[in-house]
């Protein structure tokens, strides 16, 4: 596991606990529709848009991690695996170059 999957990990444990909310934001919607003597119907449409704007919260942050992350591997100057692997296919076919001239 890389950095930049170690970041991840952390950033996507932390996304996960603010998740695990979501019966509690459940339940917190469905106390205060009690508490203010909502009908059933609106009480239930309370519940699924804050649930419904939990998830956009959700896909919002996760799309910012992501870029954040990005962008941190990129200021720190990682080559990501891709380029990696073409200088390496490139270095051994210089190398098998070189040991084909020689003979």
């Amino acid at each position: 596991m890389g950095i930049s999957d170690d970041i991840k990990s952390g950033f996507y444990a932390g996304i996960g606990m603010m998740l695990k909310g979501k019966e509690k934001l459940e339940d917190a919607a469905r106390e205060f529709i009690k508490d203010k003597n909502v009908s059933a119907e609106e009480g239930e449409k309370f519940v699924k848009d804050m649930v419904n704007k939990a998830s956009e919260t959700k896909e919002e942050v996760t799309q910012f991690i992501d870029d954040r992350v990005k962008q941190v591997i990129d200021k720190m100057g990682y080559v990501k695996k891709e380029e990696y692997e073409s200088m390496r296919k490139e270095l051994d076919e210089l190398k098998a170059s070189i040991n084909k001239d020689q003979q």
